[in-house]
């Protein structure tokens, strides 16, 4: 099977060096580890809250499990995914049983947010 050619916009500037982290929380704890990244420097990453039940838990059937349940997504650099999973894995405690799970995934590529320059000429003819 063979993967056809990824088609990028010439005007765009992608990366190809990031790398994508993703876990569950099945007691929470996202609201705790963002500004922690954020304290870092990574400000890449979002969170949703999911229903379910950790593994290996009795559920009642008919009845949704915990909404503290997280799931969190994180893009970090090459040179940082070790060090950032690492943080992560340490941070929420994921080496205690039922506390939830963590992976990464090299992305193909990514593109740059770049967060474009303010004009203050505009907001100074706006004012007036």
């Amino acid at each position: 099977m063979a993967f056809s050619e990824v088609k990028t916009d010439p005007t765009l500037d992608y990366l190809d060096y990031t790398w994508l982290i993703s876990g569950i929380l099945y007691e929470g704890g996202t609201d705790n580890l963002i500004p922690e990244l954020m304290n870092r420097g990574i400000n890449e990453v979002y969170f949703y809250n999911v229903a379910g039940t950790m593994i290996g838990q009795k559920t009642v059937a008919g009845v949704s499990g915990s909404f503290d349940v997280e799931q969190f997504h994180v893009v970090v650099t090459a040179d940082q995914a070790e060090n950032v999973f690492d943080f992560i894995y340490r941070f929420c405690h994921l080496s205690e049983p039922n506390k939830g799970m963590i992976y990464m995934n090299k992305l193909m590529q990514s593109t740059k947010h770049i967060i474009p320059e303010l004009d203050h000429a505009e907001f100074d003819k706006i004012t007036e």
